[in-house]
């Protein structure tokens, strides 16, 4: 791995980090679960190494996916652990803690949450985080200078007169 993939996916890991929290917040804050914020994961984690690492091979949008499915995941185990803490009147800090420290709680969490709806927007976000990594091909600037100009039309222009000549032989 090289130096510009490993601070890509530093970048990826930081942008779905971010977006799983936004995400468990506005859950949070709205007692409603909103699954197109996945895609908002996918675009942080894509950005992310963009930024980071460069966005030129296809490595860092294969790894910006797997980060963006990866946050997606994490957004839905927070998202499932407020509730759980908010139904329960558990303090939800101590609630996220024990839920990430303890996988078969995570396990348990995403299998109660999991909607199939859920495999859609997982699927666009990791889309999303892999087209966001990538940066667009420059635009060859030097084609339009090297082509060649159209020709411009000559106007008509009038006959000069010509001097008259003798033929003075006899």
């Amino acid at each position: 791995m090289n130096g510009k993939l490993l601070l890509g996916t530093v970048g990826a890991i930081a942008g779905a980090l971010l977006g799983a929290i936004i995400w468990a917040a506005i859950s949070a804050s709205t007692d409603f679960r909103i699954g197109w914020m996945a895609v908002g994961v996918g675009f942080l984690a894509g950005y992310g190494m963009r930024t980071l690492g460069g966005g030129r091979d296809r490595a860092d949008g294969t790894v910006a996916a797997v980060v963006a499915f990866l946050g997606c995941v994490l957004g839905n185990v927070l998202t499932a652990a407020v509730e759980v803490a908010q139904q329960n009147h558990y303090p939800i800090a101590a609630t996220i803690i024990v839920t990430l420290l303890k996988p078969a709680i995570m396990v348990d969490l995403l299998g109660l949450s999991f909607r199939p709806m859920d495999l859609l927007f997982y699927a666009i976000a990791i889309y999303t985080g892999y087209r966001t990594a990538l940066k667009p091909p420059a635009r060859a600037a030097s084609v339009t200078a090297t082509a060649p100009a159209a020709p411009q039309p000559v106007a008509p222009q009038a006959a000069e007169p010509q001097p008259a000549t003798s033929d003075t032989t006899t």
